[in-house]
């Protein structure tokens, strides 16, 4: 197999609507199983039975992902798929800083990727490109909640990936010691529950929280939720953003941004990283967790791949929502924001009528396979939305995201699937973290803001 690895960042993306098809252990219990392998060395036996094919003909196709921190899990699934599908090769690109540009830049020397993972505004700005997916076999075992950012104009343009779960990780053992006795998440209502939780942890000698101070973890999953469900409808949320763009609206003047930012100025003041809050090592913050320095973190279900190979036997860890006010009657104040944040694509544009099919051939193997599901749950520690789907998701993380969803405390993050720009999470994000680090007061953040929307179409 032919491998193109580029220089890594975590460059984890924008949040949608998310459901779980794969089967979960409980929704109870957090704790990571005694028998869970740690994400990383996650190794399930490629099924014996499945004979190699020779349905098409030799064919070289390439698989360019966005998905960070999976490298040695999509190489094995590659090898496997190889296996049996001798006639076909995979060249395996990941994205490394740049992801959207190094995209691009394939392009424009016409080598663009057989298939892509990446976010449905992605796609949807390229679906030109695109191959239609909509009457294409592998839809049918897709959940049909799961397509609803992935289906352009009535057309199926992309398959999704998994779902995710965004908002603040907690160290159990921390917040147990914290209050006294068996920390309940549920109790957490309120941005002043918050920080009452928060004085509590810190009263123990260890920092409440921490925010890694980088562009796609402000610019994106904190930002973002500015313009989600708090909204109001899906249709409230464009109404919203397109008042903005035409400079009707301002950000300043928002209930729901000053909410945001008001629980953001909280969480800043008790932030591990305040010494230096522009670090941005995903792998620093994920140890602090771990190691118990601080209570909790602002991240995502997907930081298992992180956590997971670190932490020790017995150690528990769960996810509590953001609240956006002191209202304990806004049901969003508990729900977390879930989402199908990536997609996989198939271009028709400079690959052959060949190639695309091993590309759809490639997608129903990574979407169905026995070995290629255990080998995604086990290291993305997130459920999959794919109805064949009996791995079991062993991440206390990806539990958590469970346990909101049964409970039907859940809301997508953005609606449509170019409600945001795909450059907010660089442009916003940076100015995120000026203001993090203090450089910044509101109003001038919130006109940056207004002035980057003024540059965007109506949505």
């Amino acid at each position: 197999m032919k491998k193109k690895l580029l220089s890594m960042v975590m460059g984890i993306s924008m949040i949608m609507t998310a459901l779980a098809g794969c089967g979960v252990k409980s929704a109870d219990s957090f704790a990571p199983s005694e028998d869970a392998t740690p994400a990383q060395d996650a190794q399930a036996a490629p099924s014996e039975a499945a004979a190699p094919s020779e349905s098409l003909e030799n064919v070289e196709i390439s698989f360019y992902t966005t998905e960070t921190g999976k490298d040695q899990m999509f190489q094995d699934i590659i090898a496997e798929f190889e296996r049996i599908n001798p006639n076909i090769k995979v060249e395996y690109i990941a994205a490394g800083d740049d992801q959207l540009q190094q995209w691009m830049a394939l392009y424009a020397s016409n080598e663009g990727p057989t298939v892509s993972l990446m976010d449905p505004i992605n796609i949807w700005e390229n679906q030109e490109r695109m191959l239609e997916l909509t009457n294409e076999p592998v839809i049918a075992n897709i959940e049909e909640n799961a397509l609803s950012t992935m289906t352009f104009d009535g057309k199926i343009y992309a398959v999704p990936q998994t779902a995710a779960g965004v908002g603040i990780l907690y160290n159990k053992e921390v917040c147990d010691k914290a209050v006294g006795g068996d920390f309940d998440p549920s109790t957490i209502k309120t941005r002043s529950d918050l920080e009452d939780l928060f004085k509590k942890i810190e009263a123990t000698g260890v920092d409440a929280t921490c925010f890694t101070g980088v562009n796609w973890s402000l610019g994106s999953h904190w930002l973002c939720q500015a313009y989600g469900g708090a909204i109001g409808s899906t249709q409230d949320r464009v109404d919203y953003v397109n008042s903005i763009i035409e400079g009707k609206t301002k950000e300043i003047d928002n209930e729901v941004f000053n909410g945001y930012m008001d629980t953001f100025d909280m969480m800043a003041k008790y932030n591990h990283n305040a010494a230096d809050p522009l670090v941005g090592d995903v792998n620093i913050d994920a140890q602090a967790l771990a190691a118990g320095e601080c209570g909790t973190w602002f991240m995502g279900d997907w930081a298992w791949t992180f956590l997971g190979p670190i932490v020790s036997e017995g150690q528990e860890f769960g996810l509590l929502p953001v609240p956006h006010s002191d209202d304990p009657g806004d049901v969003l104040n508990q729900s977390i924001a879930t989402s199908y944040a990536k997609g996989y694509c198939i271009d028709k544009s400079q690959n052959t009528e060949a190639q695309q099919a091993a590309g759809l051939k490639f997608i129903e193997f990574i979407t169905s396979d026995t070995y290629a599901l255990e080998q995604m749950v086990k290291v993305t520690g997130q459920a999959l939305p794919y109805k064949n789907c009996q791995a079991e998701i062993e991440s206390p993380l990806g539990l958590a995201t469970a346990n909101y969803i049964a409970q039907g405390l859940t809301y997508d993050f953005y609606g449509t699937p170019n409600l945001a720009p795909s450059d907010i999470w660089y442009e916003c994000g940076a100015y995120m973290c000026e203001y993090l680090a203090g450089q910044s007061d509101r109003a001038t953040l919130a006109a940056k803001l207004d002035e980057y929307w003024s540059h965007q179409e109506k949505r």
